[in-house]
This record gives C-alpha cells, sequence and structure tokens, in this order.
C-alpha cells in the first residue's frame, strides 16, 4: 500500500511493485526524487542538498536555486526577456513549492500531487503518477491549469535529471531518434556549450548519441520518434521515456526533446559567459532528459495535458540502446547467419516484463507460426542474450523471424523485435 515514508530524511510518498520503487516528495515541487529498481538508482540527488529542506522563502542562500535532483515539471518557454517566458530556475513555487499529495482510494499505486498558484505564469500544476502492476512502467500525466484572467501560451516540460554518481570512461549516455527530416543538419542543435563538444554524435542507427564525459553543454533535438533512453553501459540497466510527438506545431526552440550535461566548461547564458567548476563535489555530475510539450494555447480556467511514461529495464552490460518499443529495449538486433551446422541467430534485448521470449519463424503473408526456433524465460533485472545455432530443417521462402513476447499463460504480449529473411538463400 502507499504511504509516507522517510527517505534521505525527507517525508516521502512511496509508490511500488516487485520491480521498481518511486519516491514522490510533495515538498519539494512535487519531485519525484528517485525510481529504483534491482538496488538501481536511476536519478540524481544531489548530495548537497540530500535531507535538506527549503526556509521561507523556497530558495536558496540568496536567492539560488535548490536542485535537488529527481523528476520535476517547469513551463516553457524558458526565458528572461518577456512575461511570455519562464525566467527559472530558480522558481519559488513550481519548481521547489510545497504540493499537496492525494493517495489513489482505488489503487495502490496511484498519486496526485498539485501546485499552489503560481501567480507569474498564471499556472497551476496537477500531476497524477501511477505505476503499473506488472510492468517496470510509471505513468506521468501532467496538467497545467490556466488560473489567471488572461489567455497564457506555455508548454508542459518536464525534466529529469540521471544519476552519474559511478565512475568508468563513456559509462553513461542517451540516445534519442533523429528526426529524418530534422530542421536541424546533425538532427539537433547546440544550445549551450562547445558547438564541437565531443559528448554529441550522430551513430549509425540514425540516433543522436551523448556520450558522458563531465563536459556542460545542452542540445535540442525535433525528434518525431517519441522515444529516449539513457544506460548505464556497466551495469546494463536502462530507463526509456516514451511520450507524444506532433507534427505541425510550434515546440519550444523547435525542440521536442533536449538533452543538459552537468560538467566542467563554459555557457553563455543571460549575457554572461558562465564557468562551470571541474570539481564533482561543489558541482556534481549528471545527465538530463527534458521533454517537451507543443506550446499550447490556454484559455482563462482550461487546462492542457501531457503524458508520458518512464521504464526500466536491463540489457547486458556494455551494450548501447538501440531502439525502445512497448515491450522492452533492442540493444543489437535479430540477426540471421548460415553456418555449416545450421542457422546462427544472435540478437540482445531487455524487456519491461516477465514472460517467455520466443523466436519464430513466421510466413511473411500470414501469422501463423511455422517454427519456434528458440525460446527463453525473461524479466526485466536480466538482460537477455540471444545466440544459438538452429540446425533443425527449414522452410522455403519469404519469411519474418521475429523476437516475440508471451505471458506464462501463453498469450502474446507484444512483439519485440523482427526481421525479413528469404530461407531459400541459406
Amino acid at each position: 500500500m502507499p504511504g509516507f515514508i522517510k527517505y534521505q530524511n525527507w517525508k516521502v510518498c512511496l509508490l511500488e511493485n516487485r520491480w521498481i520503487k518511486l519516491y514522490a516528495v510533495p515538498q519539494l515541487g512535487g519531485r519525484l526524487i528517485q525510481l529504483e529498481m534491482d538496488g538501481h538508482d536511476f536519478f540524481f540527488v544531489n548530495p548537497l542538498l540530500a535531507g535538506t529542506k527549503p526556509g521561507p522563502s523556497r530558495l536558496g542562500e540568496k536567492g539560488a536555486w535548490l536542485n535537488f535532483g529527481g523528476e520535476k515539471i517547469w513551463p516553457a518557454p524558458q526565458g528572461w526577456d518577456s512575461l511570455d517566458q519562464w525566467p527559472g530556475p530558480p522558481d519559488p513555487v513550481l519548481d521547489s513549492g510545497e504540493y499537496v499529495a492525494e493517495l489513489g482510494d482505488d489503487s495502490r499505486n496511484k498519486l496526485r500531487l498539485t501546485s499552489p498558484i503560481d501567480q507569474y505564469t498564471g499556472l497551476q500544476v496537477i500531476k497524477d503518477v501511477s505505476v503499473s502492476e506488472s510492468r517496470t512502467e510509471v505513468i506521468v500525466t501532467v496538467n497545467f491549469k490556466n488560473t489567471g484572467d488572461t489567455l497564457k501560451h506555455w508548454s508542459i516540460w518536464p525534466v529529469i535529471q540521471m544519476n552519474t554518481q559511478g565512475e568508468g570512461e563513456e559509462r553513461y549516455h542517451i540516445v534519442c531518434p533523429a528526426n529524418p527530416e530534422s530542421l536541424f543538419s546533425d538532427g539537433y542543435k547546440v544550445m549551450h556549450g562547445l558547438i564541437n563538444n565531443p559528448q554529441y554524435s550522430l551513430n549509425a542507427q540514425g540516433n543522436v548519441q551523448i556520450d558522458y564525459h563531465y563536459l556542460v553543454g545542452k542540445i535540442g533535438l525535433d525528434t518525431n520518434a517519441g522515444w529516449a533512453a539513457f544506460a548505464d553501459k556497466k551495469r546494463g540497466k536502462v530507463f526509456a521515456v516514451l511520450f507524444p510527438c506532433e507534427s505541425g506545431v510550434s515546440y519550444p526552440n523547435d525542440t521536442s526533446f533536449q538533452v543538459w550535461t552537468s560538467g566542467c566548461g563554459m555557457v553563455y547564458s543571460r549575457n554572461v559567459i558562465r564557468q562551470h567548476a571541474d570539481d564533482k563535489v561543489l558541482n556534481p555530475p549528471y545527465m538530463e532528459m527534458e521533454l517537451l510539450s507543443p506550446i499550447h494555447e490556454i484559455p482563462p480556467g482550461r487546462e492542457v495535458q501531457f503524458e508520458y511514461r518512464m521504464l526500466a529495464s536491463t540489457i547486458p552490460a556494455g551494450e548501447t540502446v538501440v531502439c525502445v518499443n512497448e515491450i522492452g529495449v533492442i540493444a543489437s538486433s535479430l540477426t540471421c547467419l548460415p553456418t555449416e551446422n545450421g542457422l546462427f541467430i544472435k540478437a540482445t534485448y531487455g524487456v519491461f516484463t516477465e514472460g517467455i521470449l520466443k523466436i519464430q519463424i513466421l510466413n511473411s503473408s500470414q501469422r501463423e507460426t511455422q517454427v519456434c526456433l528458440h525460446e527463453k524465460k525473461v524479466c526485466p533485472l536480466q538482460g537477455i542474450h540471444i545466440g544459438v545455432v538452429v540446425s533443425r530443417e527449414l522452410p522455403t521462402g519469404d519469411f519474418r523471424v521475429t523476437a516475440e513476447l508471451f505471458d506464462f499463460e501463453g498469450y502474446l504480449t507484444g512483439v519485440l523485435d523482427e526481421k525479413s529473411i528469404q530461407f531459400d538463400n541459406i
């Protein structure tokens, strides 16, 4: 049952299932301060502020930003040039104000967090959080309510700070598919920091990849794929977000997804060159995954909504995320190679729920199963490595080889991966 417990000396609300634990701190801007799976902490919690609480001003010394970490909701566009921009952080109401928490009566894993009314933006944030009963999934539904008497234009901007506290060169990365028709030549634009920052690249799979080197910077993508993922390559732990992307609408900075990397270096912000120290104690390392809704027109008294999902999984250590879908994570796609002894099949995956993963041959024109090549019991806590030689006689013609997940009662959960193949060429 959900309830309030102590975490890092904060009073938090714990929502959980058999796979994950989610800790929410209403009094710190309605933050989801930590997501944990298998003893792994996905979110950054600022060690300089862990367990501390805001004073009456809800800000730090001399009005400083209290960057506690975790996941929180901001309004965009951000800026300091007009009343149509949000001049934070710091922000004593939406970012570090005390939210009201209501636990769901009809479910043991539902929570509503409601912000105070912010006079500057005219907004009140209503954030509904639920944890799945059977998947490593958190669903977050955010409503912006215009409490003022004039028309407002805001984007809903979830900001998720990821834990990069462990040691290791290029241990952490974020990937997100580039838009094939991107406005930006590399699929992304640099918003802060070095233009030629070595953390950023467009990889062979068409994904923008950010390999963390503790260099300060920020990029924005106009992705239309609806997913992004963070991975700890040493442990194989993956945090993914699924979010809606719309075409033909206006986004802040023409971007639907942004990545900030905390680290050393310089940025130019608010007409000032700012130096970020090369000091992992005073300037702790983390990465940010930032989602953006379209800029909504919000009449007085009306609400707009943005829903996204956060999911956790495990892939084999050392692998890079290639793709994310409803079923799980693809680290390397299905490959079928002829050998003297038969057909060698290999792939690496992670899943968001338990079940039986089956590698099957399906007729290209029909759903009927022709041959089951391999099956394996899987769960979100273990990376999946497929590497088998199938020596049985195979059919000829055009077929699909699929990786499909079934529950333990034999019902199809969904297709994780698939590849078209012609078996008479093998």
